[in-house]
């Protein structure tokens, strides 16, 4: 699992990008990789899976306020 925070998501195009703070990675996401309904800034873990268009973040979930 890896740690991120949502940069954008587009509901209506159903894609979006999360970033990985501290090395600045960003990670292309669609909306079948949503586990929950996500917003600009949420802290988010994510898994990253490579296919024949690249690596992309998966299993997106957020990361609960304490």
């Amino acid at each position: 699992m890896n740690n991120g925070i949502i940069q954008f998501f587009i509901p209506a195009k159903g894609y979006g990008y999360v970033r990985v703070p501290e090395t600045r990675e960003e990670f292309h996401f669609t909306s079948k990789a949503l586990v929950e309904v996500v917003e600009k800034g949420m802290p988010v873990t994510f898994d990253i899976m490579e296919d024949r268009h690249g690596l992309h973040a998966t299993n997106i979930r957020v990361i609960p306020k304490e």
